[in-house]
């Protein structure tokens, strides 16, 4: 990730990078956002002031309306762990209104489906956030659109920049610079 953030030089109209990786600020300040930063970045929910958990009070009563909009079951428990859960990365293009969770594998040989089965198991296991960010994009009005993909590497290999690009545009995200 760090090596798409630091290459990444394309820039916006206000001559900003286009792409924002914020959990690839630097190797050091490696930071996995959680739904809460996501939201806020995105506007579609306010980071108040820490005490009496009103946070996460507000949240948990966007979840569960989420949830029931939608007839999809939920309980306590399974609420706390879609607060917990961080996608691999993130990339937002602030001006297209985007929002992209990254999704990362390496590649394994030890059987022939492994592959199906590892696209399935991840773009399942944030279904529901993407369908949430959505959900309060629509009812806020916001224009924000949140999608997956999903890389495979090799065991030696790291992502290189050519290849996450490549995978936007299949997504129908064009490079102004390509």
């Amino acid at each position: 990730m760090f090596s798409i953030r630091k290459s990444s030089t394309e820039l916006n109209d206000d001559s900003e990078p286009h792409w924002l990786f914020p959990s690839t600020l630097s190797p050091e300040a490696h930071d996995e956002w959680g739904i809460y930063k996501i939201l806020e970045y995105m506007g579609l929910h306010e980071i108040l002031p820490p005490g009496a958990g009103q946070n996460r009070a507000k949240l948990r009563k966007d979840i569960e309306e989420y949830h029931t909009a939608y007839a999809i079951d939920f309980d306590d428990s399974d609420i706390d762990t879609f607060i917990a859960r961080r996608p691999d990365g993130l990339a937002f293009d602030k001006e297209k209104e985007l929002c992209v969770f990254l999704e990362y594998t390496r590649a394994m040989d030890t059987n022939e489906d492994w592959a199906e089965k590892k696209e399935q198991e991840k773009n399942d296991r944030h279904s529901s956030h993407l369908g949430f960010i959505n959900h309060l994009s629509h009812r806020e009005k916001s224009g924000w659109k949140a999608s997956q993909t999903n890389f495979t590497t090799t065991v030696r290999s790291s992502l290189h920049t050519n290849q996450f690009l490549t995978r936007l545009e299949s997504l129908g995200i064009k490079n102004k610079n390509t």
